[in-house]
């Protein structure tokens, strides 16, 4: 199988894209559930996972578990820490959160030791959400995979990454390979057709 080029190749740390810019909204529209369009991207379809599986504890903007962060939401979910929120519930609803909840965008060391598009992908893959690591599919995994390239300003917006994207490639060049081969099938037949002529007169 082949696969994504921007998987195998090393993702630079910043492509000629940049981020977009956080645009400054009210407090009351910081939860509110974003609207995915009839035809996402899948940066589109990334930015709406991130909503839901990501966004209480790296931010609205990929800031991290800031303390402003925090005070956005309403009072009895503010402390992450306190019992009740993520501690002191049964096991299958809590976690561990640790007290520095790392910034995912906005800052160059943001995503920085991930080389590639697939290593990315596999951390997420393997250990978000934290209280269930590997409960997205992988194409969900991909798209946050995509989001968060573009967050930081690694990725262009309408640029595919994973397996979809690298089966798309793997269909183009069957098609040229195809192409190719009927080519050169077709300038043998025509060689060996002038080869008899030339050996008959």
């Amino acid at each position: 199988m082949l696969a994504s080029p921007i998987t195998e190749a090393r993702v630079p740390d910043r492509l000629n894209v940049t981020p977009p810019e956080p645009t400054q909204q009210p407090m009351s529209d910081r939860l509110a559930t974003p609207v995915l369009g009839e035809s996402p991207t899948q940066v589109d379809s990334g930015r709406y996972l991130y909503y839901f599986h990501c966004m209480p504890c790296h931010g609205d903007r990929g800031q991290g578990l800031t303390d402003e962060w925090r005070l956005a939401w309403v009072d009895d979910h503010q402390n992450c820490w306190a019992r009740g929120c993520h501690t002191g519930k049964p096991e299958l609803t809590s976690f561990y959160i640790p007290r520095s909840v790392p910034a995912v965008s906005g800052s160059p060391e943001a995503l920085g030791h991930f080389q590639t598009a697939e290593q990315l992908f596999t951390f997420l893959r393997e250990t978000q959400p934290p209280q269930r690591p590997g409960a997205l599919s992988d194409s969900e995994y991909w798209a946050l995979t995509a989001f968060l390239l573009h967050e930081n300003g690694r990725l262009s917006p309408n640029v595919e990454i994973g397996p979809k994207a690298a089966g798309h490639v793997a269909w183009k060049v069957g098609i040229l390979v195809a192409a190719l081969a009927l080519l050169l099938a077709l300038f043998a037949a025509w060689w060996l057709r002038k080869r008899r002529c030339k050996t008959t007169a």
